[in-house]
């Protein structure tokens, strides 16, 4: 095995890894829109409230939104901000921001700006919850510089992102199929393959991070990656498994996400927290 090979291997597994480990990759058969852009983060509001007060998630649940879109733990609102950090992750830190951008009575746009890269993502609000309907997550963005690049449609999606209802001890689940390509270092790797994601509402907790101090309601979810990948006419197959914690805040959103992995013979524990957020 020569080293070109050792190093597209090695991140084949970090590209599957961050593509889908936020199980936020759900229903669409278009691929993600990813392009270049210098345009810089847009300035976030060091503090705010949203517009609905948190509240105990053992108490009633007040949802941020209209209609469909209406959810107790993700506030649909447009123009609604939340700015976030990264550390101890595969690719190194990062920071980055999801906006809001546009509100239909079906589903909404979000917009994530990674430093010099934005990406939009489209989402579906369904009675049983909210569904990305592109593939996504917090860190899929950071695949497209200037070594790695992405391609991939989803397709045949199951089950929800963000259920429109939860309370600790429910579980719901989500998978999809994509098919595709990678291009590592100038080199492209024909790429098929499904996800499987399992969430479990764990429990109530007290959470700091630099946004301020909430109640949450932790949330794990554990994914599981398959992917069959052709690169120079020899195929291999990748697994990656990758168990996050994430913590709700009703009316707010989520606060912070720690997980750990293996990519490559390399481990990694990354956390991402809330810098700040603001909720028209």
């Amino acid at each position: 095995m020569d080293m070109n090979w050792k190093f597209t291997f090695r991140n084949i597994g970090i590209a599957s890894l961050l593509i889908l480990i936020t199980a936020c990759s759900n229903n669409a058969t278009n691929t993600p829109t990813m392009e270049s852009t210098q345009t810089q983060e847009p300035a976030i509001t060091e503090t705010s409230s949203a517009s609905e007060t948190p509240v105990s998630p053992t108490s009633s649940m007040p949802a941020a939104g209209t209609g469909l879109c209406a959810n107790a733990y993700y506030p649909v609102r447009e123009g609604a901000t939340w700015t976030y950090q990264s550390s101890g992750g595969p690719v190194g830190g990062y920071g980055f921001t999801d906006t809001i951008t546009s509100v239909r009575e079906d589903g909404f746009t979000l917009t994530s700006q990674f430093d010099k890269l934005t990406r939009t993502q489209e989402w579906a609000c369904r009675p049983e919850g909210l569904a990305a309907l592109q593939l996504g997550g917090t860190s899929a963005a950071t695949l497209n510089s200037d070594e790695m690049q992405v391609s991939l449609d989803v397709s045949n999606v199951s089950g929800i992102t963000f259920a429109a209802s939860i309370m600790p001890g429910d579980q719901w689940s989500h998978a999809l199929e994509f098919t595709g390509s990678l291009t590592v270092a100038g080199q492209e790797i024909d790429a098929t393959g499904n996800a499987q994601s399992n969430f479990s509402a764990v429990g109530v907790e007290s959470i700091t991070v630099p946004a301020g101090t909430f109640d949450t309601l932790k949330i794990r979810v554990d994914t599981i990656i398959n992917i069959s990948g052709i690169f120079n006419g020899v195929s291999f197959p990748v697994t990656v498994t990758s168990p996050y914690d994430y913590w709700f805040v009703q009316g707010v959103g989520w606060v912070k996400a720690s997980g750990t992995g293996s990519v490559g013979g390399e481990s990694f524990t990354e956390t991402i927290e809330l810098q700040s957020y603001n909720i028209p």
